[in-house]
């Protein structure tokens, strides 16, 4: 009897870890170094989805809240709107960061330093009405352009 017992038991923490074979799958996860007094940052992100789903939330204890961006022309000037959710279609990988769409952590907590870990949760919602909540962790990576030392206007590259 305890065997059965313990079989089913690690059976159901098996499944329950495992995520299906329409689920989303985050990857590349990142946001940039910050400096002191920065109170925003970029996070950078790909969504891959089987199924069309939409991007409800991102969340993460490092910022106040996490706003979606989608940046467009219009007559010639970009503008960047805020969105409440995104679609995202099937057999696609949506790349935040670029093409046209940001992940923007506001109110930051503390400043971001490299190799720090942020914990990011993104909730999504299938066609079914299913909802997906999917914990990652966002590495603090080092910017290629050093923004620490300004001087009369201009961006100095420390690499």
């Amino acid at each position: 009897m305890w065997n059965k017992t313990l079989c089913f038991t690690l059976i159901f923490i098996a499944c329950s870890a495992w995520a299906g074979p329409n689920d989303a799958i985050v990857n590349k996860v990142w946001v940039g170094e910050s400096i002191p007094g920065q109170n925003s940052a970029t996070l950078e992100m790909n969504i891959t989805t089987v199924v069309p789903a939409k991007l409800l939330s991102v969340s993460s204890t490092a910022a106040e809240n996490i706003e979606i961006h989608s940046v467009s022309q219009h007559k010639g000037i970009m503008k960047a709107h805020v969105v409440d959710s995104l679609p995202l279609p099937a057999h696609h990988t949506t790349a935040f960061g670029s093409h046209q769409l940001f992940l923007i952590l506001v109110g930051l907590k503390r400043e971001l330093d490299i190799d720090d870990r942020i914990p990011v949760s993104i909730v999504l919602e299938y066609a079914n009405h299913r909802k997906q909540i999917i914990d990652v962790e966002a590495t603090v990576k080092k910017m290629s352009l050093s923004y620490k030392h300004l001087g009369s206007g201009e961006v100095h590259d420390h690499r």
